[in-house]
């Protein structure tokens, strides 16, 4: 099962289910919240902006879990109930366009089982169906998307944009008074990270010195989530990390 804890804070270590799948590294042919829903409700997306949808969920369900696991039930229904809610509406036409199984079924298990006070080890199963379809549905890719690196590299640039905008919201006359916002922004971050890390031996070798500024601005921005539960006094203001998510987004853009 998902061991969320030990995953949210592993750094440019991390590999998620997307990161793993599409960071324009060969695969198998097989198969904020206004940030997060602001495609049209009936537009079929484009695969980075599907994939990105995909990528919001992951980052709830990991965050949410995380906190689930802690003890924080309530914490964790806000990012168990927000993808079903916001975020599934406007993938379902992707979804389906695509010819994938739906998973509004799986998130739906998630949300019930935590409502519930399950133990957390039946909650972490539930998530882990979630994340089987998300890596199914990120696998429907076309091949040749999948194995063009700026695919992922545009995923990451968009998701960045997010984090960006859910990290402002949660702050406050210079505190953090929004959790939801910060766990959004943390969540987001972990799967950014996943896709770059799996990107990074072709970036690496392509552009030596554009990635070293990259891998720099990465670890300066992750020190804005120095734990699950938010400080009150934040280690970055939203200013440093606009700027951060700037510069990263005009490395990846122009890549």
């Amino acid at each position: 099962m998902t061991d969320t804890r030990s995953t949210l804070w592993t750094g440019l270590g991390a590999a998620l289910v997307l990161g793993a799948t599409l960071a324009g590294v060969p695969a198998p042919a097989s198969a904020a919240a206004a940030a997060t829903t602001s495609a049209p409700a009936a537009a079929v997306l484009q695969t980075p902006e599907f994939v990105a949808q995909l990528g919001y969920v992951e980052g709830h369900l990991r965050v949410g879990g995380a906190l689930y696991a802690d003890g924080r039930r309530e914490e964790a229904l806000v990012h168990f109930r927000h993808p079903a809610a916001h975020i599934y509406p406007l993938i379902a036409p992707s979804v389906a366009a695509r010819g994938l199984a739906g998973f509004e079924a799986e998130l739906d298990a998630v949300q019930k089982a935590a409502e519930a006070g399950k133990p957390a080890a039946e909650v972490s199963a539930a998530i882990d169906a979630v994340m089987a379809k998300l890596k199914a549905a990120a696998s429907s890719v076309p091949v040749a998307e999948r194995r063009d690196i700026h695919t992922g590299l545009k995923v990451a640039s968009l998701m960045l944009d997010t984090i960006a905008a859910e990290y402002g919201q949660a702050i406050s006359g210079g505190r953090i008074t929004n959790a939801a916002g910060y766990q959004d922004s943390l969540g987001f971050m972990q799967v950014v990270i996943g896709i770059l890390r799996q990107a990074q031996p072709r970036f690496q070798e392509a552009d030596p010195d554009r990635w070293k500024a990259v891998a720099g601005d990465l670890r300066q921005l992750a020190r804005a989530w120095p734990s699950l539960v938010p400080p009150a006094d934040p280690v970055l203001q939203a200013g440093e990390v606009d700027a951060l998510t700037s510069r990263l987004r005009l490395a990846l853009d122009g890549f």
